[in-house]
């Protein structure tokens, strides 16, 4: 079947439901007679329905030949914010992954270039086969932020899990929630696609990269030309045959036995084999008639950590005498995981001891000297090749894409980029008084792929890896000079690498190695950088913040003050630590209140205690709750709490946070009643509960009790902050 007709199917069927309406209120009719005809001619797009905000401009067509953001059809199908007909009812049905594959193909496919138009195209510069991560993006999330457009970059971030991925068809991707059980994480895949591209130096007027560097226009990156896929549609005059081709790797056992040595008790032939090294099991293509071809995701585990295994044994290895300790995980430095896991001691009779348990915990780790328990995450890096013979002679160099697998993402609907963006705007002293350490997102990053995992793969020399681009020639020929509404961000997990955290001592998705080579020292990408297994460094990320200024969460209200667990920079709700009828994302039980002698005092799991690893094994990590939570929303908490602590001035280190909430209809009630504040029943306010305290004795090891001193509540609007002094009269900062 062509094309045309399966574009002609996926019309007929989607058009009862509410499609028929509203690209007829474009001008398009999509059961015409002759589809074909009826796509090329020229129609009016109405840009103030929603969803049509960010057509672009110049775009007059259903399909438009080789431009996938000029074509009407495929922008309605392919954009999340489409979900109303012409008259504002729900829409009744979504295109399939499936179906967006094939729409998309027939854009670049009814009227296939020759190979002698591309290279036309490519005006003497390299050409190749290269695989791309590949979204269609709403303008604030594009190169350009001007028009909705496709988004490429040779870095793909997918996300493992203990559920299968479902295809969310209304917002055109997917997430990781699974409704019936909040503890359960779905996998995110990717979607990858080859390209005929060219290699060119950036251009921050024409393809990019995004957030174009002052460094970038020297770099190469590799620019998108046309669409590769299966038939005698793509090319002129050419069946083509394209397979993606895949290939992951988790070393990080390998690693740590590496720069431990001999003494850590395994060496070689045994740490190359599993699973010190994992090559499978670890990512799959999903099924193409489902999914359509190029959706590479993890594979679902039943947990996010186990304990690995060797040779019919639990596997261990040797602590040494002494070892550098960051709170209670080893500390690896150089060329492996930067943090291990070592607080399930095995002993000689093989039984496995839970230094959790005893008092003594840290005294026991300080002095090591015991056989610690690995533990497997399944996440991993490696590579995406596409094989298509039937260009081999013609376009002769293949460029692969790189592959993450990476942890969870507890904050699916926020992006890196959106924050950095959002503090770029901001006043350089205020920025700097938010993240100390400013943070970065990874399509940021110059840095090469895994040169050492994947040396036959990736190249030192190509630092343009993880930037996201424009295809060639689809950048708007002008800004928009129209008052429409500014389109929104899609409600979807993103895999391109904006969404993900960039590498800093080591990172939350991916760290960076320095590699000693004969001619140069090289700094470059490697997930085997990242703790083992993951929970190690979640832990320290959510507790150090301000050092880690990832998307992400932040623990310090879990644990007790001054504790380890850093200061707070973006508060979480009292939900989402568990109070009320919430649950913890962690795992981690939040803080108890009882009274002693008429005083409040609160009960606290010790930092020190706190075992991530163990969490996860026990399947108690959640982002049912944080996975509500939006880029608007992160920023909003963030803000509301930097200026409550510019109110406090030079005290805000001796308050502590006692309880974070949306502001409710009562809070409104109290602003309006005590000050002139100009609030409004539709803004988004907090209610933020302070303490200063004195530590009392506790009877528990593992546990920190406080009483509280001094409390001070603020209700936080857009306009202002309310004060309340323990239980004086409210008033206004």
């Amino acid at each position: 079947m062509t094309l045309l007709n399966q574009v002609i199917d996926i019309c007929k069927r989607l058009a009862p439901c509410g499609w028929h309406n509203l690209l007829l209120h474009h001008g398009l009719d999509i059961l015409a007679p002759n589809l074909e005809q009826e796509l090329r001619k020229p129609l009016s797009a109405d840009r103030t329905l929603p969803g049509f905000e960010d057509f672009a401009l110049t775009a007059t067509r259903g399909i438009e030949p080789g431009k996938p953001a000029h074509s009407l059809l495929y922008h309605a199908m392919a954009h999340a914010n489409v979900t109303t007909d012409a008259q504002g009812n729900p829409l009744q049905a979504y295109p399939t992954a499936t179906e967006l594959e094939t729409v998309i193909n027939y854009v670049y496919g009814c009227q296939p270039p020759s190979l002698e138009q591309l290279k036309e195209r490519a005006n003497g510069h390299p050409m190749a086969v290269v695989v791309f991560a590949v979204e269609y993006r709403p303008a604030p999330d594009t190169v350009h932020k001007v028009q909705a457009d496709l988004c490429f970059s040779r870095t793909g971030v997918s996300r493992v899990g203990t559920m299968a991925p479902l295809y969310n068809a209304q917002s055109r991707g997917f997430l990781p929630f699974v409704e019936e059980d909040s503890h359960a994480i779905r996998v995110l895949p990717a979607r990858y696609s080859a390209y005929i591209a060219v290699q060119l130096k950036g251009d921050s007027a024409s393809f990019g990269p995004m957030r174009f560097g002052e460094k970038d226009i020297s770099h190469d990156f590799w620019v998108p030309l046309h669409k590769l896929f299966n038939g005698n549609e793509c090319i002129a005059d050419i069946t083509l045959d394209v397979q993606l081709q895949a290939q992951h790797k988790n070393e990080k056992l390998r690693r740590i036995h590496l720069q431990l040595g001999a003494e850590s008790g395994w060496e070689e032939p045994h740490i190359s084999q599993p699973p010190f090294v994992l090559t499978e099991g670890l990512g799959d293509w999903l099924p193409e008639p489902v999914f359509g071809p190029g959706l590479m995701a993890a594979t679902p585990r039943k947990h996010l950590v186990e304990a690995a295994r060797y040779q019919g044994q639990p596997l261990t290895f040797n602590v040494p005498n002494a070892p550098q300790l960051l709170v209670s995980s080893l500390r690896i430095p150089e060329n492996a995981p930067e943090y291990a896991h070592i607080r399930h001691k095995v002993d000689d009779a093989g039984q496995v001891i839970n230094l959790n348990q005893l008092p003594n915990m840290l005294e026991v780790l300080e002095k090591g000297n015991f056989k610690a328990l690995h533990y497997l995450d399944y996440t991993a890096d490696g590579w995406i090749q596409a094989k298509c013979a039937a260009l081999d002679i013609a376009i002769t160099q293949r460029i692969p894409a790189y592959s993450l697998l990476c942890a969870p993402d507890f904050y699916p609907l926020c992006n890196q980029r959106h924050l950095i963006e959002w503090l770029d705007n901001l006043a350089p002293d205020v920025r700097n008084d938010v993240f100390p350490t400013p943070p970065q997102c990874l399509s940021d990053s110059r840095y090469p792929a895994n040169i050492q995992s994947f040396p036959e793969t990736f190249s030192g020399t190509d630092v343009g890896i993880t930037a996201i681009v424009a295809q060639l020639h689809s950048a708007p020929a002008f800004a928009t000079d129209l008052k429409r509404p500014r389109a929104a961000s899609a409600r979807r997990a993103s895999y391109l690498p904006d969404a993900g955290a960039g590498v800093f001592a080591p990172g939350w998705d991916v760290g960076i190695v320095a590699h000693e080579t004969e001619l140069d020292d090289i700094t470059h990408l490697a997930a085997y950088r990242l703790g083992s297994p993951f929970p190690e460094d979640a832990k320290l990320c959510a507790a150090l913040s301000s050092f880690w200024p990832a998307v992400a969460p932040d623990s310090a209200q879990s644990y007790e003050p001054d504790g380890g667990a850093g200061p707070t920079i973006k508060p979480m709700l009292d939900q989402e630590i568990g109070k009320g009828a919430g649950f913890p994302w962690d795992g981690t039980p939040p803080p108890q209140s009882y009274n002693t002698n008429g005083m409040p005092h609160r009960a606290y799991q010790a930092y020190l205690y706190a075992d991530y690893t163990e969490n996860a094994l026990e399947g108690k990590f959640s982002l049912a709750l944080t996975g509500k939570v939006d880029s608007q929303e992160y920023r909003r908490r963030i803000d509301a709490f930097r200026r409550v602590k510019l109110s406090l001035g030079d005290s805000a280190a001796e308050w502590f946070i006692d309880s974070f909430n949306i502001a409710t209809p009562e809070d409104f009630k109290v602003s309006m009643q005590n000050t002139d504040l100009a609030a409004t029943p539709q803004e988004v306010g907090y209610q933020l509960k302070m303490f200063r305290y004195e530590p009392v004795e506790s009877p528990m090891h593992d546990q920190v009790r406080i009483t509280l001193i001094e409390t001070s509540t603020y209700l936080i609007w857009p306009t202002g902050i309310l004060h309340q002094q323990g239980i004086q009269p409210w008033r206004r900062l």
